[in-house]
């Protein structure tokens, strides 16, 4: 599960890559916000068929326990996204991600291997490293920025990193 705000650009650009990344994983995304039955913005929906994929049919929805607790990994873009899903559900807090954390905690709990994904996850979770009680998600850096506003040329930019960030995670989980 992709969690961004809007539910209209970066989530549904990394669910759509991920599902070409991963295409035997299951995937959704959601937002923190309530902007139920929008289309992808143009220019997420520009940037995916650039790489030959389709977002046109996208519709966003809001975030709810029952999306939270019936995702086995939770990816967010940013940390506070990352505290919306824990406050739906703070035993999924565990199971939440920034997209370059994912990746780096994945390299170092190697491939999944046929394991049950709940354990895989576990394993990721037990790779971070110890950190303040307010600081249970990845690091600034790891944030990707919301382009909402910004024009196509920046939507690319935000695809790249995503596809970049996540791909080593998808390889990781396919295996």
């Amino acid at each position: 599960m992709f969690v961004c705000t809007g539910n209209i650009c970066r989530s549904p650009m990394a669910e759509v890559l991920f599902a070409h990344l991963a295409p035997d994983v299951e995937v959704g995304s959601a937002g923190t916000m309530d902007w139920s039955g929008q289309p992808a913005h143009e220019y997420a929906i520009a940037a995916m068929a650039e790489r030959g994929l389709d977002l046109s049919a996208h519709r966003s929805r809001r975030l709810s326990e029952y999306l939270v607790d019936e995702s086995d990994l939770i990816v967010a873009m940013t940390r506070n996204h990352g505290w919306a899903v824990a406050a739906r559900s703070e035993a999924k807090a565990a199971a939440t991600f920034l997209p370059a954390e994912l990746s780096r905690l994945a390299a170092e709990a190697g491939d999944r291997n046929g394991t049950d994904a709940a354990e895989w996850v576990a394993r990721l979770h037990s790779q971070r490293e110890t950190r303040a009680q307010t600081q249970f998600i990845g690091r600034a850096v790891d944030e990707i920025p919301d382009p909402i506003g910004e024009s196509l040329p920046y939507f690319r930019v935000i695809a790249d990193r995503l596809e970049r960030e996540l791909a080593p995670a998808a390889a990781r989980l396919q295996s």
